[in-house]
């Protein structure tokens, strides 16, 4: 019962042609171009926006904050800046860190300084020898981390207690932070506001991020390994106002990451942004001035640079780079195929009944810019929508196509709506319903309004569930890194899939559901 029709030698020559071409180009590309499936994989670039204002009074003010750096883990654009007219801009390296300073003699209330960069960051993890023990001494510029500060109490007889107690003042360096990491992280996290010293944490028994780290600074110090604070942002979608703090200790020549408060041991995730390093502040300004700042945060996958970098004529991500079209576009319109190609599986092969043929695929695209939960939930607002407007224009008696257009009409505004209401309730996945294509949304609402109307609920809501699952499956194909850089690197797989539908066209097999719903009657007559 499930197998499919013999083919003949033309069908049998396309589809080894469509199966052998894309795979001579993709070894052509891996052996002379030195394609690699993870030096295709798309990357997260994060927009990050700095917004300040300040009220001046018509006063002398000034106002600082540091600016990225790029290194070896992080890749940041040229800042850019825009302030007002009454403050002048001026960026310096001070120390490790580059700031960001405005100044102005004559301020006026609400002056907005906005910094604009783009970053690209990649996770880093360390591994640290069990045998590692500590050297008999450090460069000056490494040894003036061991020292004592104000918030920072090394000597502190109570600092000393602790790192004794916690048997993390001998043994193997591995050791020692793992004991300091453990202490640290066992505290109870509390959002204070202002500094909160390594002592105070200590006493309390609880700290924000900035008091953890401070601790831990004390005792790793405590215990003779050169540690010193980080500042940055922890990189996500929105519109915030925290910062975070974490560490990095010296070991073996390189400054290895720890971040007590999020669980992160000798690692560093790839969402974490180094602002500053050294305890500082983030934001300075002149004193008894209002002064206010948010984060605003966007993220969107970009091109690999293997890929953008390449000139070969197969390079379709240069190409839309070079003609200035958005990534997102292309990563699409590419991985469209590969949805329909999940489409077709679900209703030739298992039986699934949907909304038309390529429209799930349509939709778990156009998911990408929601999530997944969030797109199904704005399909189904605009769907009940749609039924509740049908119910009350049915009483009008009005005509096919003037109903048709009243209903986009429904879908637009419900659009509208639910992304204001999301917005305003801080739902920001919601919020990008509108980034739906309004065809999209009328399509189904126009099937299922369809469904109703010629088939009845039952069957309409049959077809919605089918329609959600194979949404479902698209998504999670059409989403999928590895996936994305497949058919990202290499588009000539895209021969691959359309080899895969000839194989799938020859299907003449009972569909799953099929067995499922027969399944006594095929037990019956196997018995039988």
């Amino acid at each position: 019962m499930l197998g499919f029709r013999s083919s003949t030698w033309p069908t049998r020559w396309v589809f080894a042609v469509l199966v052998a071409l894309p795979l001579a180009l993709i070894a052509y590309k891996v052996g002379w171009l030195g394609y690699r499936i993870d030096g295709v994989l798309p990357q997260t670039e994060y927009q990050v926006g700095v917004r300040m204002k300040v009220d001046g009074d018509w006063g002398r003010v000034s106002a600082q904050t540091f600016l990225p750096s790029s290194d070896e883990r992080q890749t940041i654009t040229t800042p850019e800046q825009k302030a007002d007219a009454s403050l002048r801009f001026v960026a310096e390296s001070r120390g490790l860190n580059r700031v960001a300073r405005w100044a102005g003699a004559s301020v006026p209330d609400g002056a907005a300084l906005n910094l604009d960069y783009s970053v690209r960051t990649k996770a880093v993890e360390y591994e640290i020898s069990p045998t590692l023990t500590l050297p008999q001494s450090y460069t000056a510029s490494v040894a003036g981390y061991l020292g004592p500060t104000e918030a920072i109490q090394v000597d502190d007889p109570q600092i000393r207690t602790a790192l004794t107690e916690a048997h993390a003042d001998s043994g193997p360096v591995l050791l020692r932070l793992q004991r300091i990491f453990e202490l640290t992280s066992s505290l109870r996290g509390r959002a204070f506001k202002g500094v909160t010293d390594a002592l105070t944490a200590l006493r309390l028994g609880e700290a924000s991020c900035n008091g953890k780290s401070r601790l831990f600074a004390a005792l790793a110090r405590a215990s003779g390994i050169p540690t010193r604070l980080v500042g940055g942002l922890v990189l996500e979608d929105g519109k915030k106002r925290t910062s975070h703090q974490w560490v990095e200790s010296y070991l073996g020549g390189h400054w290895v990451p720890f971040d007590p408060t999020n669980g992160h041991f000798a690692s560093l995730p790839a969402h974490y942004l180094v602002l500053y390093r050294g305890d500082e502040s983030l934001f300075r300004h002149t004193a008894d001035v209002n002064f206010d700042y948010t984060f605003d945060v966007q993220s969107h996958l970009v091109p690999a640079p293997l890929l953008t970098d390449s000139q070969s004529v197969l390079n379709l991500w240069g190409l839309y780079q070079r003609l200035g079209l958005p990534f997102s576009l292309l990563r699409t319109v590419l991985m469209l195929p590969i949805g329909a190609l999940i489409v077709v599986l679900f209703r030739n092969v298992v039986g699934m009944p949907t909304f038309g043929t390529f429209l799930p695929a349509l939709i778990a695209a156009a998911a990408g810019e929601t999530g997944l939960l969030w797109g199904t939930v704005s399909i189904l607002l605009v769907i009940a929508s749609v039924a509740l407007a049908r119910n009350l224009i049915a009483r009008l008696r009005l005509l096919h196509s003037p109903t048709l257009a009243i209903l986009l009409a429904v879908v637009v505004l419900t659009m509208l709506g639910v992304s204001l209401l999301a917005e305003r309730f801080g739902l920001l996945q919601l919020a990008r319903l509108s980034y739906f294509p309004i065809a999209v949304m009328a399509i189904a609402a126009e099937r299922f309004y369809l469904a109703l109307t010629e088939e009845g609920a039952t069957s309409a809501l049959k077809q919605l569930s089918g329609t959600l699952i194979v949404v479902l499956g698209c998504f999670v194909v059409m989403n999928s890194l590895a996936m994305q850089a497949i058919v990202g690197g290499f588009p000539e797989s895209l021969l691959l899939v359309v080899a895969a539908n000839i194989y799938l066209g020859r299907w003449i097999g009972v569909r799953v559901l099929e067995l499922w719903r027969f399944r006594s009657l095929i037990a019956a007559r196997t018995g039988a």
